[in-house]
């Protein structure tokens, strides 16, 4: 009886509380549920329109379909007339070195009878020829020099120097020296080149513009030595610039010097450069008639004087500032009271801002007795006089004592009439 209840008991429980599946699980048997077809079919209808309404799909494909999907279109450039409508272009501003180039053309003038080329503006030949011809380590190696303006062109073509090539702005400017100019060019070959102003107005060192300068091949030295022998005699000095390093005070210098003329320029190192256009410019023609030798050492001056007169040689150092010259041993005398002139003298002048070196000084003491420094008075408040100003008082000085002393030698030597 009490196991027909436990079986009564078991069956409700099971029936009214286990879920069907458990139910199943419970007896052992394969469990089948009862599927809601209607509602599974509705999922799966609205998940298939969701996949095919996506851009993103699942798609197998191969390796190489893959690389030619991704592959990158090529950029394309961003195009103004795509833009703007074709007929409006815009102008090309700057032509380039071929286009500058080609656009230059050869002239024959009949009024001049010289050929030269005619560039255009900013044609890069003109700067290419400029830029070499000014730095200093150029123009040095190819031994050239810049000068601009008529008359010191046509004082280095009376000279004999190789004219390398011309260039001008104005055909008037080469009516005054055009057989000069011609006979050169045909010497020489030289490239005539005319071209705008404004370029060479760019190139130009000058505050107003010549309108021509020329391109020339420097002096040999052994050149300007053989016409000063043919010319008049030089006196017996040699001129040695110490700290001179304003172009036109050494300009004026070398112009002065020769003037007298001198036998020698001798430039230390310190000094500015002798061949630059301002230096050129404030010799007035004057570096193509004396001999120069540039960027000495103090070493070296010694053997500047000519040996055979070396034992006869007198030093003059030109020094205004009495308190420098206390310590030394040389003797002081104003420049017009010089007594004594040996066969070769050598002048030292300084700059103005330093004066003269301790180098000097030390060379002025070689030669013992036959050192003097020479000192010109000036009146109160004035310090110095310009320093090419100075030499010349001091070089036309020493001009009288000599040829003054040449007179007495050339009396002594006269046989005397009974």
């Amino acid at each position: 009886m009490f196991s027909n209840l436990l079986k009564t008991l078991n069956k409700s429980y099971t029936k009214t509380i286990l879920p069907s599946s458990s139910r199943y699980l419970c007896s052992g048997k394969d469990f089948k549920p009862k599927q809601n077809t209607t509602e599974e079919e509705a999922a799966l209808k609205i998940e298939a329109s969701l996949f095919d309404n996506s851009s993103v799909k699942y798609e197998p494909t191969k390796k190489e379909e893959v690389l030619k999907k991704t592959k990158q279109k090529p950029h394309k450039s961003f195009n103004v007339s795509n833009i703007i409508s074709k007929p409006q272009q815009f102008p090309s501003f700057k032509k380039s070195r071929s286009e500058r180039q080609a656009e230059s053309k050869v002239i024959h003038d009949e009024e001049t009878g010289l050929e030269f080329l005619k560039l255009s503006l900013n044609d890069p030949r003109l700067s290419t020829l400029l830029i070499t011809a000014r730095s200093k380590k150029r123009r040095d190696k190819d031994r050239q020099i810049i000068i601009e303006g008529r008359r010191l062109i046509l004082e280095a073509l009376d000279c004999g120097l190789k004219l390398n090539s011309l260039i001008f702005s104005q055909k008037d400017q080469l009516l005054d020296i055009k057989d000069n100019v011609s006979q050169a060019q045909k010497q020489f070959n030289t490239k005539i080149y005319k071209v705008p102003h404004h370029d060479l107005k760019t190139w130009s060192t000058l505050t107003t513009p010549p309108g021509i300068m020329a391109i020339f091949e420097r002096p040999a030295l052994h050149t300007v030595v053989s016409k000063m022998s043919s010319g008049s005699d030089p006196l017996p000095i040699t001129v040695v610039c110490d700290n001179i390093r304003e172009p036109n005070n050494l300009g004026s210098i070398i112009r002065t010097c020769a003037a007298l003329p001198c036998l020698q320029i001798v430039i230390t190192k310190g000094c500015c450069d002798p061949w630059e256009s301002k230096a050129l410019r404030g010799g007035c023609g004057g570096h193509f008639r004396v001999p120069i030798r540039d960027d000495v050492d103090w070493q070296d001056v010694p053997l500047m004087i000519p040996p055979e007169v070396a034992d006869n040689c007198c030093i003059f150092v030109a020094e205004n500032n009495l308190e420098k010259l206390e310590n030394k041993t040389a003797s002081v005398v104003e420049y017009s009271e010089v007594e004594k002139t040996g066969s070769h003298n050598v002048v030292i002048i300084g700059g103005e801002s330093h004066g003269v070196s301790e180098d000097a000084y030390r060379f002025l003491s070689t030669v013992g007795t036959r050192g003097t420094c020479l000192n010109i008075p000036l009146a109160q408040g004035i310090d110095s006089l310009n320093v090419a100003s100075a030499l010349t008082l001091i070089l036309y000085e020493l001009r009288k004592n000599i040829i003054n002393s040449q007179q007495q030698l050339l009396l002594k030597k006269e046989p005397k009439t009974v």
